[in-house]
């Protein structure tokens, strides 16, 4: 019956039908077979969604969908500009700072692609940077958004794990601070190997100051959330919900880039934003139940046997696997339904749940580059009109720095664990 609930799964995805409806066709069909009454799945998956924290799934994308409309991302791009345009590479460290600033925002790996792919990728391509290289750097820089704090991929986590989001949130600060400036290097050395130009002048310290004060404003969101969260101040919600209603207020009196009428597309795009990920969770729960009834995790255990006390294989397991399940599944399903298996495995060997908590996250994001799932790949290559095989091709090197980074977070724990402990949340 477990070949049977993976098979019917696995062939309803392959044969194209949504994850989240082929989650719960398998597990209602598992379920009839072995008698089971169908009000059992459907009470899991309505108690899956029956939950506070996840209010704050809708909230920070509300902040992302702001930033779009509302004019911050253009402000961000401007700081970075004076900060790092100098640099040989100059408009690709933009990007990828960028990038940087929005995610301690939003939170949403999409939403920065998109935003800043259509700022950024037209003024490289007018700057002579090749476009395919352009949208590399658009899409792997984006994945830094579910990274550094806040994080819609941890908030799943964190609801259904018990680790709490807040440690989650500043366990991630590094690891994206590491893939942003490794990104950097690489392209500085890009830049200098094909002997590009330094297209812009060093800015005075006037026109830093002067972009600083116009960013400022926006550069304020995160922080609200980070010290509201890790100062115990408020909950993850409540921050998503302050964070909000902040970037609301300021596009309107402050920035005047947003007006009423817009604010109906803000709240469309949000409910559309959201059903994704909710409906994912939703068909998740359904799995999970099955895979629970089934004993699949005391199952895995036992199958390994004297392997699964292996402290080194456990780590290189959770990263092969969310490296495979990246490359074609969603991040909220992939975390959701094989988390009792991964908590069984990282209990036995004594892992720290919140450092294979940010791993994990970090592993998924490196799907948002890697075909055929790769959002930000697509959504990059969209915008810049460029086929997705000819910038896979100049994503080669990125890759293996992404495999490099992520291998650091797995076997040096401290590059997660660090700050938390500094903050006090653990």
């Amino acid at each position: 019956m477990i070949l049977f609930l993976f098979g019917s799964f696995a062939l309803l995805a392959i044969l194209g039908v949504p994850i989240a409806i082929s989650l719960c066709v398998s597990s209602f069909i598992t379920a009839a077979i072995l008698g089971i009454t169908p009000v059992a799945i459907i009470q899991n998956i309505f108690s899956m969604l029956n939950s506070y924290t996840l209010l704050a799934v809708p909230l920070f994308l509300i902040v992302g969908n702001v930033m779009e409309y509302g004019g911050i991302t253009e402000r961000l791009v401007n700081f970075a500009r004076v900060l790092v345009g100098h640099i040989r590479g100059g408009l690709g460290h933009v990007n990828i700072l960028t990038n940087m600033f929005m995610a301690g925002i939003s939170g949403s790996a999409t939403a920065d692609a998109t935003a800043l792919g259509s700022i950024m990728l037209p003024a490289m391509r007018q700057e002579g940077y090749p476009i395919d290289f352009a949208c590399a750097i658009n899409a792997a820089a984006a994945t830094i958004g579910p990274i550094i704090p806040p994080s819609i991929m941890m908030v799943v986590y964190g609801a259904y794990s018990g680790v709490s989001i807040g440690a989650l949130f500043i366990g991630g600060f590094v690891p994206g601070v590491i893939i942003g400036l490794s990104l950097m290097i690489y392209v500085y050395v890009w830049a200098k190997r094909n002997n590009f130009p330094i297209s812009e002048r060093r800015a005075t310290i006037k026109e830093v100051l002067l972009a600083t004060r116009k960013a400022i404003v926006a550069l304020l969101a995160p922080v609200i959330i980070v010290v509201g969260i890790s100062g115990g101040l408020v909950t993850t919600t409540e921050a998503g919900m302050l964070c909000a209603v902040y970037c609301i207020l300021v596009s309107l009196f402050i920035f005047h880039s947003i007006r009423w009428q817009e604010a109906k597309t803000v709240v469309v795009n949000t409910l559309f934003g959201m059903s994704k990920p909710l409906i994912c969770v939703a068909g998740a729960g359904a799995f999970g139940y099955m895979m629970a009834y089934l004993q699949v995790p005391k199952m895995f255990l036992n199958m390994l046997g004297p392997i699964a006390d292996s402290r080194v294989f456990v780590t290189l397991f959770i990263v092969v696997l969310y490296l495979i399940l990246g490359t074609f599944m969603d991040a909220t399903p992939a975390i959701v339904i094989f988390m009792t298996i991964i908590q069984s495995l990282a209990a036995n060997v004594g892992l720290n749940p919140l450092h294979v908590g940010v791993l994990i996250c970090v592993t998924m994001c490196f799907g948002f580059i890697t075909p055929p799932y790769g959002l930000t790949l697509l959504i990059s290559s969209g915008i810049g009109g460029v086929a997705t095989v000819d910038v896979i091709r100049k994503m080669k090197y990125i890759f293996f720095l992404f495999i490099a980074i992520i291998l650091l977070i797995a076997f040096v724990p401290e590059t997660v664990l660090f700050l938390p402990r500094v903050f006090g949340m653990m």
